[in-house]
């Protein structure tokens, strides 16, 4: 029996004891580029890694640091200056490493080779990256699944197959997903919308907390997700990967792979990437979830090539699904209705297991075009620019057939929703001056939303600008570090419809307004340090919010927008203090984010009845609200091997208006607000062992991570507003193994993943589909990647 107040006291211990088992890999590189003839120091010299892919610029003292690096490991350390010769040098770091590296002038200059591989600095705000085991674990699933381990992180989900990230309480149009730095361009205002991405082709993922408007624009209101692919193959000859994976539960399996090519003798790189990804039904515990299969296939190409001072990549990458939607959720009746959510089983529904994908369903293509050249016009100042197309196909079909051939029965849609984007981004750079970093840019968009069918929204066109500026001080060896930056945005939105319940609409929308940010960093050792952010952005309302009116068929809801809506403004503060030496890491962040005009989709305890069934009634609601918690992350080594992990995500959401409350007195708690959930567990790391390494190679990592994650029951939430009682408190046990064996200058990596180790029967509060059925029981997956060349 679940004890949660045994539970709680334990998470507390853990969380002062431990966090993620974190190598000893955050010793800094710390040194001096002198001329060497004159012993002058050389400014805003290249320092680079080339096995840790990072880099830095010298101050204007020649110092430079470069942090993050593994103690007792050999790096190859390249150093260029635009007036000198190139140099290489490897260095055995150790803890207090300080070189000097000394570079001969050039009597003659014939040619810059400019290389732009340093690292971006700190960010002021709270970040929080992915590590390479839980993205390996995660890869074959989805993006909500993968990025749900990191604190602050949780999903929003409809059923077992749709997973949209959630970042500190907020989602949707309010979180920007960059890939390969083009903002993605879908439609995810909607809750069961997930994003059109293949986690298979990010070498990174970095999650931003917080408002980062002025970085991202409008849709970045509550943070970002920044995925990066690998860099391109910088030497002549062939390399790449392949993956397999296989999963138990869905019967599922996953092959991705890719290759690079570098032309001997030429500039010229080129990359070829992907993905097919097929499963069939899921099952819970007690059952099987009908209609629960997933097919996916996606692809992408990059080709990249440098001409003097000019670089220049050009990518396309093509991403297509097919998700099955939960069929119990699809109901005929308001009495059929009551009897779904007081049942412990979904009714109406299959209990067998099935490839098959049946309606409801829906059909995903997203397709992105995209261009970049970067100019060098001094060793100080680089002119960017970059255009991207996007175009979104997205069908939805619901649960009835057409009143037609049976042979049509898969092949008409009741909702389409397609659209195309264009966007222009031109940026001016420039590298330190007087210890100054950042530049100007301004950005285009033009982008059309077309309704085919069902007319759930109206169609419309939007036209935007943007004109930002950014600014970093930093000065070795101060422990300070500064961030200005400022943005305008524009938006002008045309709005017409022939009919989708609301009559004729023919609307012009116009909206503009700032966004700001300011932050600080003081390093408090070579090991700790402290930031502070605070940030406004603003969002103006997207259509769905303002016109919505209909039946949305993925979410099974009827959904119901309001005309009177105003932009929402956030003013958004996080506090951050990080810790990271060789034997522990320690990351707390604290937040508050004020909104003002804060729209929701708010659940009614009524029904509407339509010709397809009948569904609940979700309407949008806007309200002033604050959002603030806590987001913690704690790892502490008790031997050589083993170490404890703890994380913890707390999280509280209101509406400050008074008469948003049912109740004098009462706190007027916003809907669909993530509950508090702590993960806590061991690994047992062997990276370095004589046992499981090579003589070649002795950071050959090994690793079995045993964790538990507490998600405490939702106590929050609007009176009268739920049809059903948030779900009783749960804990599961997730099990995460991989070795890598060598073979030359090859790698075999393999994993194995466990969830829902104990098989235990749970639902979460933030799923559409609780109320029909329980989440996805015991799944097993084992994954193998070979990298070659």
């Amino acid at each position: 029996m679940f004890n949660s107040k045994a539970c709680i006291t334990g998470l507390c211990l853990l969380c002062v004891a431990g966090t993620i088992h974190s190598q000893d890999c955050h010793i800094p590189l710390r040194g001096r580029v002198t001329e060497a003839e004159t012993k002058e120091p050389l400014a805003y010299a290249s320092v680079y890694i080339t096995e840790a892919q990072k880099g830095t610029t010298t101050d204007e003292s020649g110092y430079f640091a470069i942090p993050n690096l593994c103690e007792n490991t050999s790096y190859t350390v390249e150093v260029s200056h635009v007036e000198c010769a190139h140099f290489t040098q490897v260095v055995r770091l150790r803890e207090n490493t300080e070189v000097d590296f000394k570079l001969t002038h050039n009597a003659v200059l014939k040619e810059v080779v400019v290389h732009e591989k340093a690292s971006a600095p700190i960010s002021t705000q709270a970040e929080s990256t992915v590590s390479k085991a839980d993205m390996d674990a995660g890869k074959g699933v989805n993006l909500g699944e993968t990025l749900k381990r990191l604190p602050g992180v949780t999903t929003l989900n409809t059923g077992a197959t749709i997973s949209k990230p959630v970042i500190q309480g907020l989602h949707s149009n309010r979180i920007a997903i960059v890939n390969n730095n083009v903002v993605l361009e879908g439609q995810q205002w909607g809750s069961e919308h997930a994003p059109e991405i293949d986690p298979f082709s990010a070498d990174k993922i970095t999650v931003v907390k917080g408002a980062a408007g002025v970085r991202y624009g409008v849709g970045a209101m509550g943070g970002a997700i920044v995925l990066e692919p690998a860099p391109l193959r910088d030497s002549a000859g062939l390399g790449g990967w392949l993956s397999l994976g296989g999963f138990s539960n869905g019967r599922g399996a996953v092959v991705a792979g890719a290759a690079d090519w570098h032309l001997p003798g030429h500039s010229l790189t080129f990359r070829l990437q992907g993905t097919a990804k097929r499963s069939g039904n899921l099952r819970a515990p007690d059952y099987f979830l009908g209609n629960t299969g997933v097919a996916e296939y996606d692809f992408s190409t990059m080709a990249g090539w440098k001409s003097g001072r000019w670089n220049h990549e050009i990518s396309l990458t093509s991403f297509n699904q097919q998700l099955g939607i939960l069929r119990a959720a699809h109901i005929e009746d308001t009495t059929t209705f009551g009897a779904a959510i007081r049942s412990d089983v979904p009714l109406n529904n299959r209990d067998e297991f099935s490839w098959r994908i049946s309606r409801p369903y829906q059909s995903i293509a997203h397709d992105v075009l995209k261009y970049k050249t970067v100019f060098r016009i001094s060793e100080k100042w680089k002119l960017s620019g970059q255009y991207a197309w996007q175009y979104n196909n997205r069908r939805e079909y619901d649960a009835h057939p057409p009143l037609s051939d049976p042979q049509d029965l898969l092949k008409k849609n009741q909702l389409s929703f397609r659209i195309w984007t264009n966007m222009l981004d031109l940026a001016l750079e420039h590298f330190p001056i007087r210890h100054w970093q950042g530049g100007v840019g301004v950005q285009a968009m033009q982008q059309l939303n077309y309704v085919g069918k069902g007319g759930l929204i109206p169609d419309y066109q939007t036209f935007g600008g943007a004109l930002w500026a950014t600014e970093r001080w930093q000065r070795y060896p101060s422990p300070w570090e500064f961030e200005f930056g400022a943005r305008y945005d524009y938006r002008h939105s045309m709005v017409s419809t022939s009919g989708n319940g609301t009559g004729n609409l023919d609307e012009t929308l116009v909206f503009g307004n700032t966004s700001g940010t300011a932050g600080a960093i003081y390093h408090l050792s070579k090991y700790a340090r402290m930031s502070l952010n605070s940030g406004l952005a603003w969002r103006p309302p997207h259509v769905n919010e303002l016109y919505a009116e209909g039946v949305h068929h993925g979410s099974a809801t009827y959904e119901r927008g309001n005309p009177d809506f105003r932009p929402e403004k956030a003013w958004n503060t996080n506090l951050n203090f990080q810790y990271q030496s060789p034997k522990s890491t320690a990351t707390v962040t604290l937040y508050r984010n004020a909104v003002r005009d804060f729209i929701y989709l708010n659940p009614q305890q009524s029904f509407v009845r339509t010709i397809r069934g009948t569904f609940p009634l979700y309407t949008y609601r806007q309200n002033d609200a604050v959002l603030y918690g806590l987001d913690g992350n704690f790892s502490v080594p008790v031997s050589n091997f083993l170490s404890l992990e703890s994380r913890i995500s707390l999280l509280r959401g209101y509406a400050t208006n008074a008469d948003s409350s049912n109740e004098t007195g009462t706190t007027a708690w916003l809907p669909l607000m993530p509950v508090d959930r702590f993960q806590y567990g061991f690994q047992w790391n062997l990276k370095g062992s004589k046992h499981f390494s090579t003589k070649n190679n002795p950071e050959t990592p090994t690793y079995i991570r045993l964790m538990a994650m507490t998600a405490l029951k939702q106590t929050r939430f609007p009176a009268g507003s739920l049809y059903k009682a948030p779900p009783p408190a749960f804990t599961t046990l997730s099990l995460d193994a991989g070795h890598t064996f060598l073979f030359g200058k090859r790698r075999l990596e393999v994993g194995l993943t466990i969830q829902n180790l104990t098989n235990v029967r749970y639902r979460e509060y933030l799923n559409f589909f609780r109320y029909y059925a329980d989440e996805p029981g015991f799944s097993a997956g084992m994954r193998a990647k070979y990298i070659f060349g």
